[in-house]
């Protein structure tokens, strides 16, 4: 049983750390006054119904704004 438990820890925090890393990528990268595309192009954040964040596009046409 020791055994199991030893060796869970570390399965755990490498599934963690792959899981946050992937997360990550997938994501968009922003600062304080803006966030960064795909292309790694600034976008100032705009204020959408009282929040801030930016649009989000889709390659389809879909448009989803993100609060930030």
């Amino acid at each position: 049983m020791k055994t199991i438990q030893k060796n869970l820890l570390p399965l755990i925090l490498a599934a963690l750390f792959i899981a946050v890393g992937a997360g990550r990528t997938m994501a968009y990268d922003h600062d304080d006054r803006g966030w960064f595309d795909e292309h790694h192009h600034h976008h100032a954040f705009i204020q959408h119904s009282g929040h801030r964040g930016y649009w989000d596009h889709d390659k389809s046409g879909v448009r989803i704004f993100i609060n930030i």
